[in-house]
């Protein structure tokens, strides 16, 4: 109900609408690259990718971006998509790369709480050669408790934590899934390849940057 609210809907997609008076506010200023090249203003990428969020997964994206004060020369449509796929590429190869490495990592840890686990139950099977008594079975039941405990964190690495950075990587193929159309005071300029590109896109408060969402109709 909410997103009804929000997003409009065109040709069966959920409408990302972005509105800035020139297309340089898309960009982060203090990146000296060309603007092809460019990283993103940081608070459009969170925003992106909050807009993909709210959006059920299985309504298709669509970014619609009106720019209403570009100054001459005008960045051709096709680079501003461009910039946006390219960074959110970027964005993607990241998050695969942090994929990887937290595997790595939780396989490490996992060895390493593995061992532990080993060497605890190893001591306290070991703790039969001790006299009978409360003091033996206290010594044995803490030795084994401690080599669960050790399994604690390779678990939470190796089951939980990894979602979060699936959930990313998901909402940044739904942006480059998505089509984007430039629009300038009005008028709509389709971005050559748009049906690659994707950024989708709607009420942004920061400094920089004004998303507008249109109820839908």
């Amino acid at each position: 109900m909410a997103t009804r609210a929000r997003y409009r809907v065109e040709e069966g997609r959920s409408c990302i609408d972005l509105k800035v008076r020139h297309s340089r506010q898309l960009f982060d200023g203090r990146d000296p690259a060309p603007f092809r090249e460019r990283d993103l203003d940081e608070d459009a990428v969170e925003y992106l990718l909050a807009a993909a969020q709210e959006i059920p997964l299985k309504q298709p994206l669509a970014i619609v971006v009106t720019i209403s004060e570009e100054p001459e020369p005008r960045l051709a449509p096709d680079e501003i998509v461009e910039a946006v796929r390219g960074h959110f590429i970027y964005e993607g190869e990241q998050i695969e790369r942090r994929l990887r490495e937290h595997v790595r990592r939780g396989r490490m840890i996992l060895g390493v709480g593995l061992t532990v686990l080993v060497v605890f139950l190893t001591l306290a099977e070991l703790t039969v050669s001790l006299p009978a008594g409360p003091l033996r079975e206290i010594l044995r039941e803490g030795l084994v408790i401690t080599g669960w405990v050790a399994m604690w964190r390779p678990l939470e690495v190796l089951l939980y934590d990894w979602w979060p950075l699936i959930d990313e990587r998901r909402q940044i193929r739904r942006i480059l899934d998505a089509p984007v159309s430039i629009r300038y005071d009005g008028v709509t300029v389709p971005a050559a390849g748009s049906g690659d590109a994707t950024t989708p896109r709607n009420m942004m408060n920061s400094p920089t940057l004004s998303g507008v969402s249109s109820p839908t109709t």
